[in-house]
């Protein structure tokens, strides 16, 4: 059985363990996912807006002139960005850091901050500006088969670029001023950078992302089983505590009904006997009834307290008056083992609560009090208000409880030192039971023990509000 349990357990282990797992890496690689591409339309949307500027920039310098000056088109751009002029990337004479292993690879085509360059009509680039460190033939390959409108990125020659190209309808191509003295009129204006250091950064950052995933994939499966086994310490104490709860249940009913089978049969093989005869077997059976009788009933309160199928009927209860008559009724009792009930109960004290509930659970106190009081022992029964609560004592000269007990006394079946003796008919659920019940009322309730001088129970109910 215990083989199983654990199997069970562990299976479940597993189970919790791949779960846990499987959230937290999907939540670590959305988190990755959103860093980096973040960081990568940060880096290029700041690059795009330079562009833009830069194409603005060079329509001022170089006078581009529009055939009619009065309506000029405005160029047709994909994204959300404004002509403005571009914010600087560190001074006027950019620089492109690069590392050894950029150092090694061929010079880029375009080694400047911004390129802007122009396509006329015929398709061919124009540079406004002569410039003998750039050739046109390397551009025109870096601009074969890009598109209009959207800033876009290309890789030639282990060199990464951005290129921004913006083109005119037919009917207003604009025209530039090359040089000093040539107007020609262009279709395109086209912006070009070189990205090295930005792409090399979101490639660094990528591998970190990888690196990290590779550790987090580890830390993440200890984190959730780490969390798997807290997670089942609940569980397995209640699992454990409910096995417990069977056993011992199994145990009580097991001594009733051996006593009345043993009787049953010891009648059978008297026959001719007659009740008078046989009246302490009889009785013996009628005893063990009894006592079964009140064990299952409060085993099936304990059993629908946990699942909580039992409804509480709060409303306005005198405890005044439910204490006297419970000491009424307890008095006979008592008197039987010559133990004085004294009470000092303050007048009109209204609690709310459950009336049949409250008195369930001051019957089993002061019949534990009366049970585990010697003879011509003393019980005081006293109630108060104070502080807008109402304190109820019960307090014997019984044979008391160790200190070692105490904290146990409330669980299941359980009995220390003899305290709960099966001998005087108790069955180790009367204080599970008041606990439940006084727990249900949101009060609290204590024990002060010494063993050999007594026991004192001491219990907070909330006091009834009046309208």
């Amino acid at each position: 059985m215990l083989q199983k349990v654990s199997k069970m357990f562990r299976k479940v282990m597993l189970r919790l363990t791949v779960l846990n797992s499987a959230v937290l890496l999907i939540v670590f690689v959305i988190y990755s996912i959103v860093i980096y591409t973040y960081i990568d339309n940060k880096l290029f949307d700041n690059i795009d807006s330079a562009m833009v500027g830069a194409i603005t920039k060079f329509s001022d310098y170089h006078q581009v002139i529009f055939p009619h000056s009065t309506l000029q088109p405005q160029p047709k751009i994909d994204f959300q960005l404004q002509l403005q002029p571009p914010p600087q990337r560190q001074n006027d004479n950019f620089q492109t850091p690069y590392s050894e292993e950029q150092k090694r690879k061929p010079p880029p085509l375009v080694d400047l901050r911004i390129l802007v360059v122009a396509e006329d009509m015929d398709g061919r680039i124009v540079l406004p500006e002569p410039n003998e460190k750039i050739d046109i033939d390397d551009i025109t390959m870096l601009l074969t088969n890009t598109s209009d409108g959207s800033p876009q990125s290309k890789t030639i020659n282990e060199h990464d670029y951005r290129i921004l190209s913006i083109s005119y309808p037919a009917e207003s191509y604009p025209t530039v001023r090359v040089g000093k003295e040539k107007i020609i009129p262009v279709r395109k204006i086209i912006a070009i950078t070189v990205v090295d250091p930005e792409v090399s950064m979101l490639n660094r950052l990528m591998v970190i992302i990888m690196a990290g995933t590779i550790i987090g994939f580890f830390v993440i499966i200890w984190a959730a089983y780490y969390l798997a086994q807290r997670a089942l310490v609940p569980i397995k104490a209640s699992w454990e505590k409910q096995q417990q709860f069977v056993t011992d249940a199994s145990h009580e009913l097991r001594t009733p009904i051996a006593v009345i089978k043993t009787n049953t049969e010891l009648l059978l093989h008297h026959p001719d006997h007659t009740i008078e005869e046989e009246s302490v077997r009889i009785a013996g059976i009628l005893k063990e009834s009894t006592r079964m009788g009140k064990l299952v009933a409060t085993l099936l309160t304990l059993a629908r307290a946990d699942s909580n199928q039992i409804e509480m009927d709060f409303c306005g209860v005198l405890l005044s008056d439910l204490l006297r008559d419970i000491i009424e009724q307890i008095q006979p009792i008592a008197e039987m083992k010559a133990i004085h009930i004294s009470a000092e109960i303050d007048s009109q004290i209204e609690v709310k609560g459950d009336r049949e509930r409250l008195y369930q659970l001051f019957v089993i106190l002061l019949d534990n009090a009366v049970k585990y009081t010697p003879v011509q022992g003393h019980i005081t029964v006293t109630s108060h208000i104070k502080h807008g609560l109402v304190h109820v004592s019960i307090q014997d000269t019984g044979i008391g409880i160790s200190q070692k007990d105490i904290p146990f006394i409330f669980e299941r079946f359980y009995r220390g030192d003899k305290v709960r003796s099966r001998d005087d008919g108790g069955s180790g659920l009367g204080l599970a039971i008041a606990k439940w019940i006084i727990e249900k009322h949101s009060g609290k309730i204590r024990v002060n023990s010494v063993k050999g001088e007594g026991t004192q129970f001491h219990l907070q109910l909330p006091l009834e509000k009046k309208r």
